[in-house]
């Protein structure tokens, strides 16, 4: 997946990574948030406001790579803030 922001920081995402090609490294398969790169490890999560500049890869050319993906509100918001986005989000649909 090419380099890319999200679209605020409103919120934290979780990636986990259910299942990896073997013998994985970070040049073969991984990510990078911001600076850092890291290879993709089975169950070992990773959580970070994808605001900053992130991307992904997988150049094993059978062995797919499965992660989840789950978001969190950014624990810097108010409940009060997060009640406000949620009536908008709401309104919007």
């Amino acid at each position: 997946i090419a380099p890319h922001f999200g679209p605020s920081n409103l919120r934290v995402r979780c990636h986990l990574p259910l299942a990896v090609p073997p013998d994985t490294s970070v040049e073969t398969c991984g990510i990078r948030v911001g600076d850092e790169a890291r290879p993709w490890r089975e169950g070992e999560a990773l959580v970070f406001d994808d605001a900053f500049e992130h991307e992904t890869w997988n150049l094993h050319a059978t062995a797919s790579r499965v992660v989840l993906l789950v978001d969190f509100w950014h624990p810097d918001l108010l409940h009060s803030e997060r009640q406000a986005l949620q009536e908008m989000f709401a309104t919007a649909t």
